[in-house]
């Protein structure tokens, strides 16, 4: 049994609850006609899931606990071995991603910034043919921007609008 395992179940029960009974209700507008999505709808969603995730977790912990079985194969305490290289270079390399991203949706928009981040992504992972690239770099963002704007009536940026 993981200790960490049962104290992070613990410590994220009672945040969620927080989270879904006063931060999301005190911070999130009603929707502006009868037909709308609330816009606390998907941080709802999230923290939901967030709350039944810990508190399965925890209630994992504690019953290997009781029954003196110890089935998470997780690296902690003395057995763990560190961050492996790889993965360092990986958050690195989506860290500097993610602000380039983040930049450029500010100063061009969604589209554009997302094609650009769905054309590296496909190189990075190895995908060298140049109509799944264009294909998905393209049709996508106009995509997800269509579906964020009929979906929940919310424009991304764009220097156009």
């Amino acid at each position: 049994m993981r200790n960490t395992h049962l104290y992070t179940g613990i410590f994220l029960v009672p945040l969620c609850l927080y989270c879904l009974f006063w931060l999301i209700p005190n911070n999130i507008v009603p929707p502006t006609s009868e037909h709308d999505i609330s816009p606390g709808l998907i941080p709802y969603i999230a923290v939901g899931a967030g709350l039944v995730m810990s508190f399965l977790m925890a209630f994992r912990a504690l019953k290997e606990r009781f029954q003196g079985t110890d089935e998470m194969d997780d690296e902690f305490g003395t057995e763990a071995t560190g961050i492996d290289p790889q993965v360092l270079v990986n958050v690195i390399i989506w860290g500097f991603s993610s602000t380039v991203v983040w930049f450029l949706m500010v100063h061009v928009g969604f589209e554009p910034a997302m094609s650009v981040l769905l054309v590296g992504t496909m190189l990075y992972i190895g995908v060298r043919r140049v109509m799944p690239i264009v294909a998905n770099s393209i049709v996508m963002p106009i995509l997800l921007s269509q579906a964020a704007w009929y979906f929940f009536t919310t424009e991304m940026p764009a220097i156009w609008r």
